[in-house]
């Protein structure tokens, strides 16, 4: 696994093809959740949020993958239909936009779990 130091060097580091979308995704992680804590673990971006996981995300060989826990997977398994998902984990495919209004759904649930102490 490559060690990165910062999300931006994870990012600049990805393939050129797929740098929008992870400014993208961490600008919407960033903006719905202000105070998450960036940086990086299991060689992707993370976020905690009150020194709780909160979300991560990869680039992956044919797809984003989403990680924010299991949680909110399956609170919002109806907004997910048209995504391959497993456990922990929302795939979409580069071919797709990024909804952000997606993300936002799975970033609120999860600092609502956070918050009630899941």
């Amino acid at each position: 696994m490559k060690t990165y130091k910062s999300v931006d060097d994870y990012i600049s580091s990805a393939d050129s093809a797929h740098r929008d979308k992870l400014i993208l995704v961490r600008d919407i992680v960033l903006s719905t959740v202000p105070e998450a804590e960036e940086g990086i673990a299991y060689g992707m971006p993370s976020y905690k949020y009150h020194g709780e996981p909160l979300f991560y995300f990869a680039a992956m060989k044919g797809h984003l993958g989403l990680y924010p826990t299991p949680g909110p997977i399956i609170a919002l398994a109806d907004k997910l239909k048209e995504y391959s998902t497993s456990k922990g984990c929302v795939r979409v495919p580069y071919k797709m936009d990024i909804d952000k209004k997606l993300i936002v759904s799975l970033l609120k649930e999860r600092v609502k779990e956070i918050k009630v102490g899941k």
